[in-house]
């Protein structure tokens, strides 16, 4: 095809179909794998001392997840997650828009914000500890801390890569401060934007999960942690496909919540 030509037009109905097409063969696969390590598990290629059975882990969560003990852990975790993405999100956002406001600041700070991305954070700990005291301070502080980098870094990304005519147009039509942010700057540096957000809140799952494996005295990763340590594999995969599910559900709420901000605000 001569690329002065314009690509063919996909009709709608064949866009429509691509997504189903897509989820059926994303479930297939997971189906597959989860054969195969039924397989793999049930004949010995795997020691059962490494991974059970999926259908071994499936039992024990339905013995496990309707118990206090699951409840206390679950909400523990859930707690410090959900304070950690959002202490995150809501100063990772406006310091990403004022290192793009302040190019200056951008140019010396981002080095630094980036040096701190690749930093081991639990490092930290210790001294946090000595500040904050034995509880849950020093977990969300430290995911807070990994969950907001990424944030603010796509923030600023995004941000510089909005078409200077979007700029000029706001201009033009003497929009406030307000709408120049929410429909104008927003609405296109979304795109950008929540795979950062993304990022961030699989970061603040990292964070505190491996925080909880490590230190912690209650929570979803002591748990797995705890029953690791005690060779019980069936229940450390038990909460480990517990905080699996957790993720892609966010995931899932996250992606719905970005065509529905797109949405409005434009």
């Amino acid at each position: 095809m001569n690329v002065l030509e314009k690509p063919p037009v996909v009709p709608a109905k064949q866009k429509a179909a691509v997504v189903p097409r897509s989820s059926l063969v994303r479930w297939a696969i997971i189906v597959a794998l989860v054969a195969v390590l039924e397989l793999t598990t049930r004949i010995g290629m795997i020691s059962q001392s490494l991974m059970v059975p999926p259908s071994e882990i499936l039992t024990r969560l339905a013995s496990i997840v309707p118990t206090e003990q699951f409840g206390q852990d679950a909400a523990r975790t859930l707690t410090t997650i959900l304070v950690a993405f959002t202490i995150g999100l809501v100063l990772g956002v406006p310091l990403g828009v004022f290192l793009w406001r302040v190019p200056a600041a951008g140019r010396i700070l981002e080095p630094f914000i980036v040096t701190g991305y690749a930093m081991p954070t639990l490092l930290f700990y210790p001294v946090l500890l000595a500040v904050m005291g034995l509880n849950a301070g020093p977990i969300i502080v430290i995911a807070a801390s990994m969950s907001l980098i990424p944030i603010a870094l796509t923030t600023m990304v995004a941000l510089n890569a909005i078409k200077p005519i979007l700029h000029k147009l706001a201009n033009s039509v003497s929009a406030s401060p307000r709408q120049y942010y929410l429909k104008v700057l927003f609405p296109a540096a979304t795109p950008l934007i929540f795979p950062g957000v993304k990022l961030g809140f699989i970061y603040a799952v990292i964070g505190t999960v491996a925080m909880e494996f490590i230190l912690a005295s209650q929570g979803v990763g002591f748990r797995a942690g705890l029953y690791y340590r005690e060779l019980n594999t069936a229940d450390m995969w038990a909460y480990i496909a517990v905080v699996i599910v957790l993720s892609v559900l966010v995931n899932s709420v996250l992606t719905w919540l970005e065509k529905r901000i797109r949405r409005d605000m434009l």
